[in-house]
């Protein structure tokens, strides 16, 4: 047999456009996530005094329609925040409000199910979302086993409401939500806007890429068959955590907005804080010798360190807000170092004083 060759050619990832948005509506639908879940609330930065306070605010009328709407599904609001770019305008909560009344019902249930996923796109997707839609068990059983639908219960109840009711019950939710939670304790939406101005002032020259590793503060992303653009939205009320969610042809991406910086009494900032916080921990020093060796996925680096997936993410949640480690996204999310590692020395010798 004649020696022969065989060349194997690499497509390079589909290009992608990204851009930076900001809103009142992105922020509410994510805390309303987190009032739903079952996220540990010490997890985020507002701590558990938030959730207390969510809670005094909250009309027994808003916790009795959330919980026939999504029980304790909190990532079901996730399937949503595309209507706030779609609904344009402001991006405030209003505007959403006004987007989702003009909606026809059958829209709004489609989307809460997981219809404008894009894997759901494809005529095959909108068949079983469809059939789904037909009550036919087949079909949500699919979407479930996908992984495009979620909470398979949340989706079956939702379908027993019927389109109408669940409109209405998604309205009054959101209404309700802003009216006596989100607003009276602050939708955060000056800090928000100020994010943007910000990040599109040293963003503007960027590449996508660059601009998602910029924004996020360690995602790596280099595209994907079926997403044409990235959407970067900042958020307050979930730091330290990063969101991802898509819609149609868009990943949305809501990431940690930026923090103040040091104060004119000499405090710290709070960025700096947040690097000497997440080395003061036996675990995450671990963990980041492990990832010394290269890019890891959260199910290699479990067992390696004898930890629990939960009990792992979120040590990797506080490395990524110190700016440690980096996420790529793709065919499978993986972790590692982030290039140009802080200079500790010259940290503390700044504040100090000492440079």
């Amino acid at each position: 047999m004649p020696n022969s060759r065989l060349r194997q050619t690499v497509s390079p990832p589909p290009p992608f456009t990204a851009a930076l948005e900001a809103g009142t509506g992105y922020e509410a639908l994510l805390a309303l996530s987190m009032f739903t879940g079952d996220e540990p609330q010490e997890s985020y930065e507002v701590g558990k005094a938030w959730f207390a306070r969510a809670r005094a605010a909250a009309s027994r009328e808003l916790v009795t329609a959330l919980r026939s709407l999504v029980g304790s599904d909190g990532p079901r609001w996730f399937l949503l925040l595309g209507l706030v770019h779609e609904a344009g305008g402001s991006h405030d909560v209003k505007q959403l409000l006004t987007y989702l009344r003009s909606m026809p019902a059958a829209d709004v249930l489609i989307a809460l199910i997981g219809g404008r996923l894009p894997a759901l796109r494809t005529a095959e997707g909108q068949l079983l979302v469809k059939g789904a839609l037909a009550s036919e068990a087949k079909a949500i059983g699919a979407l479930a086993a996908r992984g495009h639908a979620g909470d398979s219960l949340t989706v079956k109840r939702l379908l027993a409401m019927g389109a109408r009711e669940v409109k209405r019950l998604t309205i009054d939710v959101v209404s309700r939500w802003d009216r006596e939670v989100f607003k009276p304790m602050g939708d955060n939406a000056q800090p928000l806007a100020e994010d943007i101005t910000a990040k599109t002032k040293t963003g503007r020259r960027m590449l996508p890429q660059q601009l998602v590793d910029f924004a996020t503060g360690g995602i790596t992303y280099e595209g994907e068959a079926g997403i044409e653009r990235v959407l970067l939205v900042p958020s307050i009320v979930t730091r330290p955590w990063i969101t991802i969610s898509e819609w149609d042809t868009t990943k949305i991406i809501c990431y940690r907005a930026g923090l103040a910086g040091a104060t004119a009494s000499g405090e710290p900032t709070k960025d700096m804080v947040l690097v000497y916080r997440a080395l003061g921990d036996e675990t995450r020093l671990r963990l980041l010798r492990e990832l010394s060796a290269g890019d890891r996925r959260l199910a290699e680096l479990a067992p390696a360190l004898g930890l629990s997936k939960s009990t792992l993410h979120g040590h990797l949640a506080v490395l990524r807000s110190a700016g440690l480690i980096r996420l790529s996204l793709g065919a499978e999310k993986k972790y590692g170092l982030r290039p140009g590692l802080p200079d500790l020395n010259r940290l503390l010798a700044e504040y100090i004083g000492r440079t």
